[in-house]
């Protein structure tokens, strides 16, 4: 699974978000700079969250849950200062 999204307003940032459910690779980057990245082999969670401030001209406090669904597919819900702005939703 993968989105992009534009953060801020005036000064813009661009967070990607990459997940590969059969691999188990997950890979967040802020303008190609890892925010986080991972490789989980056996066992997922069913609910995960990631939280990052985004500094610069203008500061945005991004948090992004990660729920899986019950057999394959997740559903991820981004929240840029508190706020939902984008709910991506895929199987597989």
């Amino acid at each position: 699974m993968r989105f992009t999204l534009l953060v801020g307003s005036s000064d813009k940032h661009l967070v990607e978000f990459n997940f590969n459910q059969l691999c188990g690779t997950l890979d967040i980057r802020v303008d190609d700079r890892p925010v986080f990245q991972s490789t989980r082999l056996y066992n997922e969670p069913v609910h995960e969250v990631y939280h990052f401030v985004i500094d610069g001209a203008e500061k945005s406090d991004v948090r992004i849950e990660k729920r899986r669904k019950p057999l394959l597919g997740h559903r991820n819900t981004v929240y840029v200062n508190d706020r939902i702005t984008q709910v991506v939703d895929r199987y597989f």
